[in-house]
């Protein structure tokens, strides 16, 4: 016997808001996995080594462009 089931997962709402799902630092954009991690820079990173290195590139004033809502 097969059981069919239609509970298909949802994305989150805050995923659906345009919250990030990658880490901010150029070199790396991993995807997160269970955590990330919220630099002072007002970024997200999936580790403490991206934040550190982001520190240092100078990444702070550095805007991540939104997408327009229709």
């Amino acid at each position: 016997m097969e059981v069919a089931s239609d509970n298909k997962q949802r994305p989150s709402g805050y995923v659906l808001a345009g919250s990030p799902d990658h880490c901010f630092l150029p070199t790396c954009r991993k995807p997160f996995a269970a955590t990330c991690v919220h630099g002072q820079d007002g970024h997200y990173y999936c580790s403490e080594e991206c934040t550190a290195e982001a520190k240092k590139m100078g990444l702070a004033a550095v805007q991540e462009l939104r997408r327009r809502r229709a």
